[in-house]
């Protein structure tokens, strides 16, 4: 088994791996080309709620996309709440078949905070042995307003 192979029969009794994580995410892509340029299914996103839970989705890509974390974030969110332990999504390339980590894009960092302020703290897989948090990949991540002197 490889280290991005994921073993069903242990994987209740500890919490997955980050490469274990990725895999899962992997395991979201369908990828499929509609039309010129319009993909579905080509990013697969996995999240895990607070609680352990793992949910995957896939992207629909176009103009009026839904990104592949925002799909598998409204499934955690009709089975449990809006916290989040861990984010990854993944892109497997067409021309070479190289699987890449890829980073939330602003508009779901953007949700993920939106969802829950405690998902500042979630770790955000960058890479194999890369993480980062969600409050460190958005810049002013609080409150931030600085006062003008007007004239």
């Amino acid at each position: 088994m490889s280290d991005l192979d994921v073993d069903p029969v242990t994987d209740a009794d500890r919490p997955l791996t980050d490469a274990e994580f990725i895999a899962r995410a992997a395991e979201a892509l369908n990828p499929q080309e509609l039309g010129p340029g319009f993909w579905v299914a080509d990013v697969g996103a996995a999240v895990e709620a607070e609680d352990g839970q793992l949910f995957t989705g896939a992207c629909i890509g176009g103009y009026l996309s839904v990104c592949a974390e925002i799909s598998a974030l409204s499934q955690l969110v009709a089975a449990t709440g809006p916290t989040v332990r861990r984010v990854v999504a993944v892109w497997r390339s067409p021309d070479d078949g190289v699987l890449h980590v890829i980073p939330p894009c602003g508009r779901c960092r953007a949700f993920l905070r939106t969802l829950s302020q405690q998902n500042l703290d979630a770790t955000i897989i960058l890479g194999p042995g890369r993480t980062t948090t969600l409050a460190e990949l958005l810049p002013y991540a609080g409150w931030h307003a600085e006062p003008v002197d007007e004239p």
